[in-house]
């Protein structure tokens, strides 16, 4: 509308200015006889002039455009920024799940392991857990309890990072190298065969099953004192 405005005033004030042209005296001689020269020379003025403002029109329009263009993209890059941040409160709402997650499940790890240290610790609360297999002597239960005490923490040190795979293997080397472990590790065989294979406890058994063949394969190891007290600094 207002290069609209912008024309059409510019029209008005040409055929204003035509109109004047041929009433300038200057612009008339006695061979016309008529306005005809004085209005030649309007016309031709009224032309320059209209191209003029049409050409400064079409610059507007132009810059308008121009404007419009560099307002949109920043509305883009506004929508982008917007999205990265809803990306990020996303990617910590996950994290903190994640974290609630693991404190929640190391929590009740902690809290299997106590009663496990129960009923080492008293014979008539070790009867209340079934026996790891047939004909064991309160001995060797007690055992094969404290075996399964030694599983438990140090999967929950290698499922909370503080220990890779490699690491992990030259730990389990160590507990698995005694008949007592392994015959607990034999017992347990039916329950692992139900394990999710996608889950970090399957995983964590299979990584024990490496270490026993590992173990058969090559001399005694000494003990990874930094994860047995559940410190994480390198060797």
């Amino acid at each position: 509308m207002r290069n609209l405005g912008v024309v059409l005033t510019a029209g008005a004030a040409c055929v204003l200015f035509s109109l004047i042209m041929t009433m300038v005296p200057g612009l008339r001689t006695p061979g016309s006889g008529n306005a005809g020269q004085a209005y030649g020379a309007a016309a031709s003025s009224t032309a320059v002039l209209v191209l003029f403002y049409m050409a400064r029109t079409l610059r507007l329009q132009r810059d308008e455009t121009s404007l419009q263009r560099e307002e949109l993209e920043l509305q883009r890059a506004e929508m982008r920024l917007q999205r990265a941040e809803l990306e990020l409160q996303r990617d910590e709402m996950r994290r903190s799940a994640g974290e609630l997650h693991r404190s929640a499940e190391a929590d009740l790890r902690h809290l299997h392991m106590d009663l496990l240290k129960m009923s080492i610790g008293d014979p008539e609360l070790a009867e209340v857990w079934p026996a790891f297999a047939p004909e064991l002597s309160p001995k060797e239960n007690r055992q094969y309890l404290y075996a399964n005490l030694i599983y438990c923490h140090s999967m929950l040190v290698h499922k909370l990072g503080m220990a890779n795979d490699r690491e992990m293997l030259g730990h389990l080397r160590y507990i698995t190298d005694t008949p007592a472990f392994r015959g607990y590790w034999e017992s347990a065989r039916s329950m692992r065969d139900e394990m999710d294979p996608a889950s970090h406890e399957h995983h964590f058994a299979v990584l024990v099953d490496e270490a026993l063949t590992q173990t058969n394969a090559q001399p005694p190891h000494g003990p990874n004192l930094r994860l047995i007290d559940g410190r994480h600094t390198e060797p």
